[in-house]
């Protein structure tokens, strides 16, 4: 190979590497504790909140650029001495209910709560009835 063929080559995979190197550093979090107990905090919170975007992985598990941001805006919110609650309850204005992996019983969710029970109940008492009915029948 000739000299020059050799310098493009080197100079393509030298800023392949650099590129590959930015986007892995770009990905990476680091968020800086002076406390472990806020560290805690924070790890609690990104295991608790969802990634709008994902939907099926909390914040902690997702690479999405909008899980990158709204744990930037965990950590923010942490530093500048907001409780659990109060950070829970700015997610919850801005993305809903939904943001939560564990969401809490109100008026507007109860049925996904109690729906599944009373659906049960509602197939056992039939069940019954007709046990009942058929057993009376088949005596007969």
């Amino acid at each position: 190979m000739s000299d020059k063929r050799v310098k493009i080559i080197s100079l393509l995979l030298t800023s392949c590497m650099l590129l590959f190197t930015q986007v892995a550093k770009s990905t990476i979090d680091s968020y800086q504790f002076e406390d472990p107990e806020m560290e805690a905090r924070f790890q609690q919170l990104i295991f608790e909140l969802r990634c709008p975007k994902c939907q099926n992985q909390n914040l902690a598990d997702s690479n999405s650029a909008l899980s990158m941001d709204l744990k930037s805006i965990v950590y923010e919110k942490l530093i500048s001495g907001e409780t659990d609650e109060q950070i829970k309850s700015f997610m919850k204005q801005r993305y809903g209910d939904f943001i939560l992996f564990d969401p809490e019983m109100n008026r507007d969710n109860a049925i996904l709560w109690f729906g599944p029970i009373v659906f049960l109940c509602l197939i056992l008492i039939i069940f019954i009835r007709w046990y009942i009915r058929n057993r009376v029948n088949n005596n007969d």
